[in-house]
């Protein structure tokens, strides 16, 4: 764990601790940091703070009063640009440039001279006065010339822009980011990386970089480069390390300018089986009955991003035989599976989900997954060819199982034909699995005894954070689901009331319905994700401290069982 700056200034005799103790008093009167409270008071000097400072950020510290830098080096950057970013070249180390910082979180400064210098950029710490000198004594008053700054900006806005986009799809890849998001502010660009659901700012660039970057992401995505007014929704094609992407982009206005995300599929990405997606027994045997009916139609539904696809497409694999015919109609095609028929819509030219299903049932098939229920148009036919001797598979957006059946009712589709064609609902999140190289058992705190119902004294597993996991304690991610399986109790109530608050009544009573929380619960106890993950994604009923067991979950007739954040 980090020590905080007073710690190691204590630790290295530099102050005592009741100057600590009035440093931070000064601290709460000035709102300033505490490293300049022991300054003002003179406690110490700024030199031995910048010294603990770099300890604490484990970087070097390079005294600029002592040393003027290589004029090699400092030719590199004009003053302009010096200045703004608050920094000056000072070293090279394995080919790489050393640049001194004044404070260790300017990340930024890193990541804007290695994509205009096109090298790599180390950083070292020194003290805001060193800085401020060697700027000076280096490039002059601040505002110097800026012949070579613009002479940087202009290249930055040719190859350099193009370097910064394929660095941005290796790093997502290398990281296992299932997004990247580029977010416009008033004085920066900011890159974010999603990785396993959570997202982490991978870099921060001048604002100067945001239109030629956004503008060649543009062009890559066949938009329309001058619209800038309305949201715009493009597909780029990129390789990486003999890796062919998918990506999908989304453009939306916003105050500062459109803020950009691009989903990444990787279509040659391995497909998971069922038995790898991390379901439990009951959940996998269920499902795997479900799907082998000869007719009848299977959601699956969860928020955006919480693995639907890869869930149908593990599916379609087990049922990929020689004796079965299956296609597909998708937004876009996500996997390639050999010995399947998939086919790609296009709304401009009028292929849509219900006109590609129509043509479907011409083609005889066993199986028909339609990427997503949108519509009552396509929710109707999808029915339909269930009723017609196909099974049906396909996904909506809900927060628990018993809620895709009001949805499919608040589309207008009649209760009798849900009924009739309904087999089952998988709905299912997606939680980040505990990093298996640095998790440890501890005793379970109260809230872990409230959450799980395990005793007092027993051992779970929490995160700590490593080098394979970037520090977060988690690494890849693990399904919880649950499910809904009709029976003619629950058909009947759907019969019998045009209240869909009814159904979910009486689906929340049903021993057909498995929720979610339990599921959740059960991978915390056997140590595949942690109490929190499990409140992220649930609604978690507290456990009594003298019971063992779990108390009863909500049920759909209160209140949702889940709630959720959603991946997007």
């Amino acid at each position: 764990m980090r020590k905080r700056l007073g710690e190691l200034l204590i630790a290295s005799g530099a102050i005592t601790e009741e100057q600590l103790r009035s440093a931070l008093a000064l601290q709460n009167q000035r709102t300033v940091l505490i490293g300049q409270a022991l300054i003002d008071q003179g406690a110490t000097d700024e030199n031995t703070v910048y010294r603990a400072l770099a300890k604490q950020a484990r970087l070097p510290f390079v005294d600029l009063s002592e040393r003027m830098p290589p004029a090699r080096l400092t030719d590199l950057l004009d003053g302009k640009a010096a200045w703004e970013l608050e920094t000056i070249p000072v070293a090279e180390k394995n080919g790489e440039l050393v640049v001194a910082v004044a404070d260790p979180q300017k990340v930024v400064v890193m990541d804007t001279l290695r994509f205009l210098l096109d090298r790599g950029v180390l950083l070292a710490m020194t003290t805001p006065k060193a800085l401020r000198d060697a700027l000076t004594r280096t490039y002059g008053p601040s505002g110097a010339t800026p012949r070579q700054a613009q002479d940087v900006v202009g290249r930055s806005h040719e190859a350099p822009i193009v370097r910064l986009v394929n660095q941005m799809f290796a790093e997502a890849v290398q990281m296992r980011a299932s997004d990247i998001h580029i977010e416009p502010f008033q004085d920066r660009v900011r890159i974010r990386y999603r990785v396993d659901g959570a997202l982490k700012v991978a870099a921060e660039h001048p604002v100067d970089v945001y239109a030629p970057l956004i503008s060649h992401i543009k062009v890559n995505g066949g938009l329309d480069i001058a619209e800038k007014r309305r949201p715009q929704d493009g597909r780029i094609e990129h390789r990486v390390g003999g890796r062919e992407l998918d990506v999908r982009v989304s453009l939306l206005p916003s105050s500062h300018g459109q803020t950009c995300v691009m989903r990444l599929l990787d279509r040659e990405a391995n497909l998971i089986s069922l038995k790898d997606l991390g379901m439990s027994e009951d959940a996998l045997q269920w499902f795997a009955r479900v799907i082998e009916r000869p007719h009848g139609i299977v959601l699956v539904t969860g928020p955006t991003g919480s693995g639907k696809t890869t869930t149908l497409y593990a599916a379609l694999q087990t049922l990929n035989r020689p004796d079965k015919k299956i296609l597909t109609v998708e937004d876009p095609v996500e996997y390639r599976i050999q010995g399947i028929n998939q086919v790609q819509v296009h709304p401009r030219i009028g292929l849509d989900f219900s006109r590609v299903l129509r043509a479907f049932l011409r083609q005889a098939p066993n199986v028909v997954l339609v990427g997503e229920i949108r519509d009552r148009e396509t929710a109707e036919v999808a029915i339909q060819a269930s009723l017609t001797g196909h099974i049906v598979f396909s996904t909506v957006h809900t927060n628990d199982a018993p809620s895709a059946v009001t949805r499919l009712l608040d589309m207008g589709v009649p209760p009798f034909l849900i009924a009739t064609s309904l087999q089952g609902v998988l709905a299912q999140r997606l939680m980040r699995r505990l990093c298996s190289n640095c998790s440890e058992f501890e005793s379970a705190g109260l809230l872990d005894r409230q959450v799980l119902g395990v005793e007092l004294g027993a051992q779970i597993k929490r995160p700590r954070g490593c080098r394979v996991c970037g520090g977060t304690g988690y690494h890849g991610r693990v399904g919880a689901y649950e499910w809904l399986e009709m029976d003619e109790s629950l058909r009947e109530a759907l019969f019998q009331s045009a209240d869909p608050n009814h159904f979910v009544s009486a689906a929340g009573k049903s021993p057909r319905w498995r929720p979610l929380v339990h599921d959740a619960v059960a991978k915390a106890k056997e140590g595949l994700t942690s109490v929190e993950e499990v409140l992220r994604i649930t609604r978690v009923a507290v456990v009594d401290e003298d019971s063992a067991t779990p108390s009863e979950a909500p049920t759909a007739a209160s209140s949702p069982a889940t709630q959720t954040q959603s991946d997007d």
